[in-house]
């Protein structure tokens, strides 16, 4: 398998990079970069087209076997994207003279003939939940995209169970149809000893013990819930800081400023591949209480870097957590949040078992198994029978 292993010869593939941005990978962005360095080095006879949108994406280095190529885009507005996945792809695509179309972000190309193999990797559907987590007209772009996208594409992929039940019940693609190609942590994400935790503390916590969240400010990760549990949990007792690392996305949360007058709050703002993950290591414990997930990438960093963690019980978490998360909770509940935090404080001996597990449900998930279900999906993408007729 790799390498077109059910295909003819070399097989000439275009990539969606546009999530590549040095600096700045989120986490489906984090996802591409991994299993496209994985499917590349997978399939070392194939040529491929990464096709960016922002300058300096070469610096990711994916391979000899890769072509990148800029496509501009003047602003960042739904109407400007659907040009970019439809009149400027086909054009850049025909003159390369693609074969195929591998999408980890969603988006297929408009336009292409039905029979043209492109696959697509949907991630969630919150937007469908509660379109009112981001602006209006996004949310409307990314209904008629996504629900067009499990439609038409010739191989769908997913990266969690509870994502691919909500993909058949939201859009009606078979489950046995929709492939699982799971996120992971990187290998970097490693328990520090203890001199690694003390300049870890030191540098983001003014030396004292501290939770960490890591992910964007956005309204799904409820850290309006977060402030108001820290809030109630340093009221009660609680001794640890709280590190938030990342920023603002749609919108800026409100800081409670009673809060952040204690000194007890710390932000970092967004941090590079090094640095989070000495915050992480660092942290004696993580607090991760979204409102919806996908996957949930953070709950695997912490696990493989062997910190407890507090979780909400809903969506995708569960899944990807299993019995490795001292505690579970209502992320509608801040003083059942605050009353899990102050208990994982409390328990030395609750919070070691639990890391244990933690260490050991990580090695479920990696980039590498991941990359070779990516690959074998290409593979099946490439069969020229799978494309006889339109999967709409």
């Amino acid at each position: 398998m790799g390498g077109g292993g059910t295909f003819e010869g070399m097989a000439r593939i275009a990539l969606n990079g546009r999530l590549l941005v040095p600096g700045k990978l989120e986490g489906i962005g984090k996802f591409t970069l991994r299993c496209l360095q994985e499917l590349v080095r997978l399939r070392p006879h194939d040529e491929f087209l990464l096709l960016v949108d922002r300058p300096d994406n070469e610096l990711f280095h994916l391979g000899p076997n890769v072509e990148v190529r800029r496509i501009r885009v003047p602003g960042r507005r739904p109407w400007l994207l659907r040009w970019w996945f439809g009149a400027a792809m086909r054009r850049v695509m025909r003159q390369w003279k693609a074969e195929a179309f591998v999408s980890l972000e969603g988006p297929l190309v408009s336009g292409m003939p039905d029979d043209f193999p492109q696959l697509s990797v949907i991630h969630d559907l919150n937007f469908e939940h509660h379109p009112e987590w981001i602006p209006v007209a996004w949310a409307s772009y990314y209904q008629t995209e996504f629900r067009a996208c499990a439609h038409h594409a010739h191989v769908l992929c997913t990266v969690s169970e509870f994502s691919r039940d909500d993909l058949v019940a939201q859009y009606g693609r078979p489950k046995e149809d929709i492939r699982l190609v799971p996120n992971a942590a990187d290998d970097g994400f490693q328990p520090l000893d203890e001199a690694g935790q003390h300049a870890a503390r030191t540098r983001f916590a003014e030396g004292k013990k501290y939770w960490v969240y890591i992910g964007s400010f956005h309204p799904r990760k409820n850290l309006q819930g977060l402030l108001a549990a820290y809030q109630n949990y340093a009221d009660a007792g609680g001794s640890w800081d709280l590190v938030l690392v990342g920023e603002a996305m749609w919108q800026t949360p409100e800081w409670p400023q009673a809060l952040l007058a204690t000194n007890r709050v710390h932000t970092t703002g967004r941090l590079d591949e090094v640095p989070l993950a000495q915050a992480l290591g660092g942290a004696s414990g993580m607090v991760f209480v979204p409102w919806f997930e996908g996957f949930g990438i953070p709950l695997v960093e912490a696990m493989a870097a062997g910190v407890p963690v507090v979780a909400s019980h809903v969506t995708s978490l569960p899944e990807v957590g299993g019995d490795a998360v001292c505690a579970w909770v209502d992320p509608g509940n801040p003083v059942a949040i605050s009353e899990a935090m102050l208990h994982v404080e409390a328990q030395p001996q609750m919070r070691a078992e639990h890391v244990a597990r933690g260490l050991a449900r990580a090695k479920a998930f990696s980039w590498r198994e991941s990359g070779q279900k990516l690959d074998a999906a290409v593979d099946d993408l490439l069969q020229p029978s799978r494309h006889a007729q339109d999967v709409a």
